[in-house]
């Protein structure tokens, strides 16, 4: 018996020591399963793979909660690989700050009693009741949204031909709070006050790292506001509930939508500017401006910490232009700078900039023309010697014919990779980043069915630490 019980009990043993080796090799199995459809490989397309060399570019490409990172350096190509990494370092690696606005077509202080005193309450629902009136006289107020607060600033005073509706809580919900929609006396339809330019066009680009701060870029002059970069500083949500009201609406005791919360402060504004579009801090303590001037020629300053010029460069003319835009593409140095500059097309030039001792060392454009993956780029770095451009930008395919019901149905199947010489002498290398979207098995396969099914890979890549969200 005791022989018997000890051969039970080392059978038992075994079969918990298979169990757990055939689930370690089924989990290292799926792994791997994943990790080889999802890898990101290079395939050299034209030209020559050495022209890789001096470049270094960082990115990933995720499905789902599947993450390959890869690195491109002088060539090489490494890749990592996870299954549900941390959120947080995700966001913040690949994210840069973003900047949401809201436009509030408010009632002047001198205005307020009277429309207050005409006011009619009216209810909506059950328990649901507004006030309703109309105004003539507005202030245009812009509501910024940065990083967990918010700024409000006046734009300019509108005058209405006729009167407008204007409509507000007459008791306080639960759920109400200062920014929302009607907390406090608002126009219903404000199309007759609108002007889209200064009223929903006031900030151009990403908010940017400026000093131990956070700086704003205000795209256009508006009132006595001159276009510029200035240095935001928002209050908290929790900070702007505990304000003390300063106005009425009806019984309720409110805090004005005229009030301006938070502070905007100038830090640089070019004086020949017409639109400012893209602030962003270089090495040295230094800050890039990109702006169109008065002359409708594209410039880019660098300003010290005090808010002083100290270098100047004009990039390229866009004569004829309403509107000018300046994007900067991911970088891994805080030396180089590439931007997508262009007009009211979206042509333009990409333009690397590099600074050397205090000033710019290099700048050069690279005409965009019509070329679509130009056009498209969605990073460029610069190479150690400063004549030629990595590019990347997205590979699609269509499914279906084209004229058919479903031509439309297009989708990201890689991503290119050009070198471009900055003297523009043409595309010296052209190669292809597979991210596993054009594998037999993917959403190509699935016909009709695609919709269905989430295969869509998106490539994103990593931003230089200066530029990234968690800075602020």
């Amino acid at each position: 018996m005791k022989t018997k019980k000890s051969t039970s009990l080392r059978n038992f043993v075994t079969a918990i020591v298979l169990a757990a080796a055939l689930l370690a090799a089924g989990a290292l199995w799926v792994l791997l399963g994943w990790r080889g459809a999802l890898d990101v490989t290079l395939t050299d397309l034209a030209g020559d793979p050495a022209a890789l060399r001096g470049f270094t570019m960082r990115g990933q490409s995720s499905l789902g909660s599947a993450h390959t990172y890869w690195e491109l350096h002088d060539g090489y190509l490494d890749t990592a690989f996870a299954l549900d990494p941390d959120g947080d370092e995700e966001q913040y690696r690949y994210s840069a700050p973003g900047v949401a606005t809201r436009t509030i077509y408010a009632l002047t202080p001198e205005s307020r009693a009277a429309v207050d005193a005409a006011a009619r309450r009216v209810q909506i629902y059950a328990d649901n009741w507004r006030l309703e009136s109309a105004a003539s006289a507005f202030r245009v107020m812009a509501e910024i949204y940065i990083n967990g607060g918010v700024l409000r600033v006046a734009l300019r005073d509108a005058a209405a031909n006729e009167p407008v509706a204007v409509t507000t809580y007459a008791e306080v919900p639960s759920y109400l709070t200062r920014t929302n929609s009607q907390y406090d006396y608002e126009a219903d339809s404000p199309e007759q006050l609108q002007n889209m330019e200064t009223d929903y066009d006031f900030i151009a680009g990403q908010l940017f790292s400026l000093g131990s701060g956070q700086g704003l870029v205000w795209k256009r002059t508006i009132g006595s506001r001159r276009a510029g970069l200035y240095r935001a500083t928002p209050v908290s949500y929790e900070a702007l509930e505990a304000l003390p009201a300063d106005g009425k609406a009806g019984d309720r005791a409110v805090l004005c939508a005229t009030t301006e919360v938070g502070t905007l402060e100038p830090f640089y504004c070019p004086e020949d500017a017409r639109l400012v579009a893209c602030g962003l801090p270089m090495a040295d303590g230094l800050t890039l401006c990109v702006y169109i001037n008065k002359e409708e020629k594209a410039c880019a300053d660098l300003v010290n910490a005090a808010g002083v010029r100290v270098d100047h460069l004009e990039l390229a003319e866009f004569a004829g232009q309403a509107d000018f835009s300046a994007v900067a593409l991911p970088r891994g140095t805080d030396r180089d700078a590439v931007l997508h500059i262009y007009g009211d097309d979206y042509s333009g030039y990409l333009t690397a900039l590099r600074i050397e001792n205090g000033s710019f060392a290099l700048h050069q454009s690279l005409p965009v023309g019509e070329s679509v993956y130009l056009r498209n780029a969605e990073a460029a770095v610069l190479n150690t010697a400063g004549d030629a451009l990595l590019i990347a930008t997205p590979e699609y395919t269509t499914v279906g014919e084209g004229g058919t019901d479903n031509a439309y149905n297009i989708y990201q199947t890689g991503t290119l990779l050009l070198v471009c010489p900055l003297d523009g002498s043409g595309t010296r290398y052209r190669g292809r980043l597979n991210t596993g979207a054009e594998r037999d098995w993917g959403a190509q396969q699935l016909g009709e069915d695609w919709r269905r099914v989430s295969l869509r890979r998106y490539m994103s890549y990593e931003l230089y630490e200066k530029d990234r969200r968690r800075q602020l």
